[in-house]
Order: C-alpha cells, then sequence, then structure tokens
C-alpha cells in the first residue's frame, strides 16, 4: 500500500472527511500504517474548517503548531493548543477546524488498532470503574517525554517509506508515556470502549495467535471479555482453559519445529512465546516424557 492508497484508505476506513477533496491534501501525510492502526502527519499551509468525520477507531491528535477546536454532536468545543493531546474515542461524530497560529500549523494523527489496544491494555493497572466513561473525549497536557517522542518522532520517520514492522512498538510507546503522568484517564477511556465494544469470534482469534506471546488476559481483551467471561466461554467451546489450551498448542508447534527444521532449543522456544527456555524445557518434557534435546536428537 503506498502513502496515496494509505491516505485514501484511512479517511474512508477510519474517518469519513467532507468535503470529499482532503484525499488530495498534500499537507496531509501517512508516516506509518498497516490494515488498522497508522499515524499522520499534517502540515497544513492553510486554515482547515468544517471537516466532518466520524471516528472508527481510537485517535489521538498531538498539536505541535497551530490551533485547533473539536465540535461534538451535542455542539460541545474543545479547543487544543501547541503540546496538547486528544484522545478520541471511537463511534463519535465530530468536526475539526483548523487554525494558522504563528508559525504555522502542524498536528499528529494516530489511529489505535485493537492489536495495539489489546496489549496496551493488558498490563498496568486497571482503572477504577468509576472512572470508565466510553464517550470520554480526554485533553491532555504533553509532557516533555511526550513531546520529545514527537520530536524525535518528526526528524526519523518522516523521511522512510512507511518501516511499519515499528508501528506497533511507536503506538504502544507513546500510549505508555502519556499513561504515565494522566493519572489513569486515558487507560480508563480506551478501557470502556474495549469492554463496550463489539466481541470478536474467540476461535479465530484463537487460531491467529495461538503460536505468539499474548497471556490468556491479553487474548480476552482482543476479544472484547472480561477475562472471567473469556475463561467461561473459552471452556465451554474447548474443554480447557486458555491457559492450558495456549501451552498444549505451542509446545505441539515446538516439537514439529525441533523435528523437521534446524531450530536450537532456544529459538524454537523464543518462537513459541517462551522467554524463559527453563519454563518451555519443562512444559514440553511434562507433555512429551522428553526434553527438546532428546527430540532434535532423534532427528
Amino acid at each position: 500500500m503506498n502513502r496515496q492508497m494509505a491516505l485514501a484508505h484511512y479517511c474512508e476506513d477510519n474517518i469519513l472527511v467532507i468535503p470529499n477533496d482532503l484525499f488530495g491534501l498534500r499537507d496531509i501525510k501517512p508516516v506509518l500504517f498497516n490494515v488498522e492502526s497508522s499515524i499522520f502527519y499534517k502540515d497544513l499551509e492553510s486554515d482547515l474548517v468544517n471537516i466532518e468525520f466520524h471516528t472508527r477507531v481510537p485517535c489521538i491528535l498531538y498539536l505541535q503548531a497551530g490551533h485547533e477546536v473539536i465540535t461534538t454532536s451535542e455542539n460541545q468545543s474543545i479547543e487544543i493548543g501547541p503540546g496538547e493531546v486528544l484522545y478520541l474515542p471511537k463511534g463519535l461524530n465530530l468536526h475539526s477546524d483548523y487554525f494558522h497560529v504563528g508559525k504555522g500549523l502542524n498536528a499528529f494523527l494516530l489511529f489505535i488498532g485493537s492489536d495495539v489496544l489489546a496489549k496496551f491494555l493488558s498490563v498496568g493497572e486497571v482503572p477504577s470503574a468509576k472512572k470508565l466513561n466510553e464517550d470520554a473525549i480526554v485533553k491532555l497536557k504533553a509532557s516533555r517525554a511526550v513531546q520529545r517522542y514527537f520530536t524525535a518522532f518528526e526528524t526519523i520517520y518522516n523521511s522512510l517509506d512507511n518501516p511499519s514492522h515499528l508501528l506497533e512498538i511507536k503506538l504502544l510507546e507513546i500510549l505508555h508515556l502519556l499513561d504515565i503522568n494522566d493519572g489513569g484517564q486515558l487507560r480508563a477511556s480506551l478501557l470502556a470502549v474495549q469492554k463496550g465494544g463489539l466481541k470478536r469470534n474467540i476461535k479465530r482469534i484463537m487460531d491467529q495467535y495461538a503460536i505468539s506471546n499474548l497471556s490468556a488476559k491479553q487474548l480476552a481483551v482482543l476479544s472484547g471479555r472480561s477475562l472471567s467471561t473469556f475463561n467461561r466461554e473459552f471452556k465451554a467451546l474447548y474443554g480447557t482453559t486458555p491457559k492450558q489450551w495456549l501451552i498444549d498448542r505451542r509446545i505441539e508447534h515446538a516439537h514439529e519445529l525441533l523435528s523437521t527444521e534446524q531450530w536450537s532449543v532456544t529459538d524454537t522456544a523464543i518462537k513459541v512465546g517462551y522467554s524463559n527456555v527453563s519454563h518451555f524445557i519443562a512444559a514440553f518434557k511434562k507433555k512429551y516424557a522428553k526434553t527438546p534435546y532428546e527430540i532434535k536428537q532423534q532427528t
């Protein structure tokens, strides 16, 4: 997917824009992008007003220079200036007005896909229930670390041709940087959106992520369920717990790798999601009554 196609893709699938000539704006540049997540950079030459859009995935806006007013469907206006961050949950219809102030208008737009969201929410403290508000628009003053993140991002990535394998890393980095200093506001809003989101097919998720380093807790978030609901529905489908199912699938895949390919025990452990080789060897021996080394010797 080239940059022009990416812009059209995200304008169509993530933000419904009026007027349609936004598709041709040379001032909006997709920097990193894949199927669901993306990071855009806006370097506008003039004011951009009365833009209507609908957020289909959570979005984070960071303004480097200029001024923006976001107006909600209830006619609430939220102003954002240089060095400020605005979090927009999915499912909102909004209007945006960008204005030049001083040197110009520069902004980043970050769209957070479900995979990135699940990984972020799987670690860290869970906010109290009273903080959860799936419609909450969160405005934050960017910390020095957040400002430096975007300065470095602009310097490094604007000159590169979509190293998309780094997209998840960069999105997780900024989510955690924002989470450090905002008192749990962003995390609470993201968690509320995820809890209120559509449930996803458990079997398809397990087929996709069986051989990965995702935990049962992360898979539960990815499925749109609480951990207890995920465990209950999973057991009804498979007759076992998610943890045991994951161990069995990953150890079976490890056995296949060790039997048919030139994989070392350490590389195999990492490949199937084990960061601790000793834990991998113990799980392997429990299932097959042989160590990974003994299986390799048989090949």
